[in-house]
């Protein structure tokens, strides 16, 4: 697929934005300001290459490394960071945390702390558009172990049935798990080597992809999303990719990987690079401060929110 080279920085732009964000997240964590969360780096092209083609009424589901797909679905940042610091002025009211952050003004329907569970709600979302009658796609992220668990299997063959508008994004890690063992794991969770082939016993549409390039990604994503709002049905994604650690020089890296070849292409400058990680840098310090600055939840806001208001 052939982009301009604005849309290729505006990619670029958004995985450093991921990046940053998530490095920021590390630093309140090495500051003792919050607990445990779990990272996306390494998945950025993913995330990045798949919610460049959505929009606000397009839903996406996520997992409990939600922090990348959250942000490239447009979430705001100040509020993200609030919410992983549990703190009021946070997208879910400090009540959330980072396993169950929820963004529907951008579409960004939460993440879930169980493993494959927003994938049937996915599919709800889904059916909620084929009868409404609109174009509105929603793409449900998960990783290889969710592909086992019963209600992903069931939800793919369901959405088969109904021809529902979602595309299914598995995000496959199990490569670097191989990597680092350095041998065959004895006990594999997979007995295919592409996730993807499980798509032919419902009847969909599958493929798999290089997760670190994303360019592909990008090219990849295009035509399954808009073959479901098309009303051709749904689709299995799968990306292969590895989870790094931030100061990890690795080929893996698609950070690095896609600056190196828009720095070959002439696309990007050194100087134009640093000054886009400089204004992310503070973008990012700004949610920091918002976070940190931020009230915590009143002991009786324990009691809010519990029903919707109406009900």
């Amino acid at each position: 697929m052939e982009l301009s080279s604005e849309k290729k920085l505006d990619l670029y732009r958004e995985m450093v934005r991921i990046r940053t964000f998530e490095n920021g997240v590390r630093q309140l964590i090495q500051e003792g300001r919050i607990g445990h969360v779990s990272f996306s780096t390494g998945g950025e092209a993913v995330a990045v290459g798949v919610c460049a083609h959505l929009n606000n009424d397009d839903q996406i589901g996520s997992t409990h490394r939600p922090l990348g797909h959250l942000i490239a679905k447009g979430s705001d940042l100040s509020k993200m960071m609030a919410e992983i610091a549990a703190k009021k002025t946070g997208y879910n009211k400090g009540k959330g945390g980072p396993y169950h952050l929820f963004a529907p003004e951008v579409g960004a329907l939460g993440a879930n702390g169980i493993v494959g569970g927003s994938v049937p709600m996915c599919a709800g979302y889904a059916l909620a558009n084929q009868l409404k009658g609109t174009d509105n796609v929603s793409v449900s992220f998960f990783g290889e172990g969710a592909s086992n668990q019963g209600g992903v299997q069931e939800t793919l063959n369901l959405a088969a049935c109904w021809n529902l508008p979602i595309v299914f994004v598995c995000e496959n890690s199990s490569p670097e798990v191989q990597t680092m063992l350095g041998h065959e794991i004895d006990y594999p969770q997979l007995s295919i080597e592409n996730v993807s082939d499980r798509a032919i016993a419902y009847g969909m549409h599958g493929s798999s992809h290089d997760g670190w390039d994303v360019i592909e990604v990008y090219s990849a994503a295009s035509e399954a999303i808009q073959r479901a709002r098309d009303g051709g049905g749904p689709t299995l994604l799968e990306f292969k990719i590895h989870r790094i650690s931030p100061d990890e020089e690795t080929k893996f890296d698609p950070v690095r990987s896609y600056r190196e070849s828009l720095i070959e292409e002439g696309i990007l400058t050194k100087e134009v690079d640093e000054k886009t990680r400089e204004k992310q840098a503070e973008e990012v310090k700004k949610a920091i401060d918002y976070a940190i600055g931020s009230p915590e939840p009143e002991l009786l806001d324990a009691w809010k929110d519990i029903f919707v208001e109406g009900s």
